[in-house]
């Protein structure tokens, strides 16, 4: 069987390695796609430092791909060979991203239109899904799809907190929220990204820095529009004292509603105190002290195939179509420099762990 060359985990907080795996010829409903570019995330930090989702190793890296199909399976409809395509690949090792070769269902890729480069187009598949399965199946706003008379939503003045907007995920969710008509978007980040913000969607960008005045300032915020409803809020970060108990402070009304990203951090390695590593939850209720009757959940998103019409639609045509219509920017984006995969990989694996990278992809 002919093979090719994938990075992998082969224990916990060891360095990563490179390793020939098989090529996997598709099956029915199945393409093959020569990986050209992959995003580093949050999550390759996370299995490396933590284990997490790793029943045993080696293990794969990556989820989200761009690169061209080369092979196709039986009854494939939406792909041929040649065609430049961007993936959401999740289900088992030979779909892991970090690797020459991905081989992956029909429905988890979608086209990438002329005017997008591969690059940026790699930086959407995670990102995006995350932020369009937490608002619509998490937080209930509605995003009907196809969006044909762009008919506004009755609670599109209804406020939405987006924590961590200047995120990867923050950044599309904006974007999203922005092309269903919901104007009263406020978003929580670095000053340094307000204009960007702004453009994308947000009407108020709060500067995260001083937790306190954060607090103070959305609720004066929320105060000034007279708000009596609910209210809701994404959080893109999940930071236990960065993020979530913040939250719990602001979103108080009954009837609100709080998504967080998991894992919950609940501590980050300190470079200047060596003893102290990764911690993470996945108890997103009991890592604050919530009102009564604010809904709190934890977002995973593999979870959006458990939805029929997500499962068939999210990539191939909705990412797809609002990325052709350029209803959707993608996020700027860093390349690691290095003379092999496996270094590549490894910086931009270190970059990530750092805590470094603000407002941008760093790919492998």
């Amino acid at each position: 069987m002919a093979s090719h060359s994938a990075i992998q985990v082969v224990d916990l907080k060891q360095p990563l390695t490179i390793a020939q795996v098989p090529t996997i010829t598709p099956k029915a409903n199945e393409i093959r796609v020569r990986v050209e570019w992959v995003p580093e995330a949050p999550l390759d930090v996370y299995q490396v430092d933590a284990g997490l989702m790793i029943n045993q190793y080696p293990h794969g890296l990556g989820d989200s791909i761009s690169g061209t199909v080369v092979e196709i399976g039986d009854g494939i409809e939406k792909f041929k060979i040649g065609d430049r395509v961007c993936g959401f690949v999740f289900h088992s090792e030979q779909e892991k991203a970090q690797q020459v070769f991905v081989t992956a269902p029909e429905h988890l890729f979608a086209q990438i239109p002329a005017h997008v480069s591969s690059a940026a187009a790699s930086t959407l598949p995670n990102n995006f899904c995350t932020a369009y399965f937490t608002l619509s199946e998490k937080l209930g706003v509605k995003l009907p799809w196809p969006l044909v008379n762009r008919e506004t939503s009755e609670d599109a003045q209804s406020p939405i907190i987006i924590w961590g907007a200047a995120a990867s995920v923050g950044q599309y969710a904006l974007q999203i929220l922005k092309h269903w008509g919901y104007t009263n978007v406020i978003a929580v980040a670095s000053p340094k990204h307000q204009d960007k913000l702004l453009s994308l969607g947000a009407r108020h960008v709060v500067d995260y820095r001083d937790t306190a005045t954060a607090i103070d300032s959305i609720r004066s915020i929320l105060s000034e529009q007279d708000n009596s409803g609910s209210v809701r809020a994404f959080d893109c970060i999940d930071s236990k004292t960065g993020s979530l108990i913040p939250l719990s402070k602001i979103v108080t009304k009954p009837g609100s509603t709080v998504a967080a990203l998991l894992p919950v951090i609940v501590s980050s390695p300190d470079p200047q105190q060596p003893e102290t590593e990764l911690a993470i939850s996945f108890d997103v209720q009991g890592e604050a002290e919530w009102a009564t009757d604010v809904k709190v959940q934890g977002v995973a998103v593999y979870a959006y195939e458990a939805n029929a019409f997500l499962r068939d639609n999210l990539m191939p045509e909705i990412l797809g179509g609002m990325l052709a219509q350029g209803a959707v920017q993608p996020n700027q984006y860093r390349e690691i420099q290095g003379d092999n995969l496996l270094t590549r990989a490894q910086k931009a694996l270190d970059i990530m762990r750092s805590g470094t990278v603000s407002g941008e992809v760093v790919f492998v």
